[in-house]
């Protein structure tokens, strides 16, 4: 175990601890001029790119981890369908496919 009443004294100890502002946890949206509708579309689009309804949502019912497991499968493989799909038709160019 150190001794930290014989502690050496360095430069940087003379240096106080300066706290910054605090900031307001969470979202937050100023009004300005009054606005307030203004401020409220903006802190809709703060909560939609947070993502916090869709974590509501899902947090809202209990689900088992296969239930999840499987949703995200299936997720994967709409994704995977619609990408097969947009490459095709780009290979095709507008063509209709000829058998």
């Amino acid at each position: 175990m150190k001794n930290f009443k014989n502690k050496i004294h360095n430069d940087n100890d003379d240096k106080k601890f300066v706290p910054r502002e605090r900031q307001p946890k969470g979202l937050h949206v100023l009004v300005r001029d009054g606005d307030v509708m203004k401020a409220f579309r903006k802190l809709k689009k703060k909560v939609k790119n947070a993502g916090i309804m869709e974590d509501l949502k899902d947090k809202q019912y209990y689900r088992k981890p296969s239930e999840i497991k499987r949703e995200k499968r299936k997720k994967a493989k709409r994704l995977q369908r619609k990408l097969q799909a947009q490459a095709d038709d780009n290979r095709l160019m507008g063509r209709k496919n000829r058998r």
